[in-house]
């Protein structure tokens, strides 16, 4: 099954929640590629850069190497993870709220990536 389809299959808010979250990340250029892994839609871009992680109310995008992200994005959540951060939706007015912080988020989250893998050569 594609991201796509698995996104299809969701309840109506997850599934506007999660289309609109893939559409931008998706944005991020042409060398992003997605899989689905264990029924959770994950992009990479120079490696492991997010997925998006759902429960019966809300949806999470939730960043591969989010502690290494800039701190003043205070609506990121460690979630007790040692790695990973993400940020928490409701619903779609929530996420069109933060917009354009995720949006900076998911750019500086690829341009983190090209940097280590620019390091990595």
């Amino acid at each position: 099954m594609t991201v796509q389809g698995f996104i299809s299959t969701l309840p109506k808010k997850q599934k506007d929640i999660m289309t609109m979250m893939r559409l931008w990340i998706l944005d991020l250029g042409p060398n992003v590629t997605e899989e689905l892994i264990n029924n959770i839609p994950s992009f990479q871009l120079n490696g492991a850069l997010c997925y998006i992680s759902h429960d019966e109310d809300s949806v999470s995008l939730c960043f591969n190497r989010g502690f290494e992200l800039p701190k003043e994005y205070n609506f990121l959540e460690s979630k007790g993870r040692k790695q990973v951060m993400s940020a928490t939706f409701y619903g779609l007015t929530e996420l069109d709220e933060y917009e354009d912080e995720v949006k900076e988020l998911l750019n500086e989250a690829a341009a983190l990536n090209g940097f280590l893998a620019k390091k990595r050569k």
